[in-house]
């Protein structure tokens, strides 16, 4: 598979958001403009991650676990490839964290990016991920995602569907939810939401 069909987690997100997303980053010369919610969470991202060095694994129910800090994974019969926050590893098993800044819970798209770094974990360092983490810098709560067979169903077809309409190069129906639209960086783009 070519590097310019291979998906990331985080653009699997993106597409649960709003497909067009996805689709105006890879498919047209459209530039997305980083507005101030995206660098201020950029910014608390990397300061959790450096809060993250200097505590212990009890947030994740864990006694012991080497932590594993932008971990770079490619796989090219998943066509997945993607960088990932923090990986705990214990033994044979391995959890995906990922740190979000953000006062809700995580939503479906949280889960498909997160399954899908479980998915290259195990493909690539043949461990087994039976959950993985998501952490909210904003409420301090750090949530547990069962990385079951339904999500990862779910993922599988997600990367199969992001990757079908990149190839087509055909725009995808935007979301139902034309709230998301209102601050929507590509906004202008779109055309037929608002």
């Amino acid at each position: 598979m070519t590097e310019a069909l291979l998906i990331t987690p985080t653009e699997l997100r993106q597409w649960h958001y709003c497909p067009r997303v996805v689709f105006f980053e890879r498919c047209t010369p459209v530039r997305r403009r980083e507005t101030i919610l995206m660098m201020h969470g950029r910014e608390k991202h990397q300061t959790e991650l450096v809060k993250e060095r200097r505590r212990t694994l009890s947030r994740y129910d864990l006694a012991e676990g080497e932590r594993r800090y932008d971990v770079r994974l490619t796989n090219s019969a998943l066509g997945l490839n993607g960088e990932l926050d923090l990986l705990i590893v214990n033994g044979q098993e391995a959890y995906p964290v990922e740190f979000k800044h953000t006062h809700r819970s995580p939503d479906p798209g949280h889960k498909l990016q997160l399954c899908a770094y479980a998915l290259l974990v195990e493909a690539e360092l043949g461990l087994t991920c039976p959950y993985g983490y998501w952490h909210s810098s904003r409420t301090r709560q750090t949530h547990t995602v069962p990385i079951d067979t339904r999500l990862r169903r779910r993922t599988l077809q997600a990367i199969a569907e992001v990757r079908a309409f990149i190839e087509l190069e055909r725009c995808p129906p935007p979301t139902s939810k034309t709230v998301k639209c209102l601050e929507c960086e590509l906004r202008n783009f779109c055309g037929d939401t608002l």
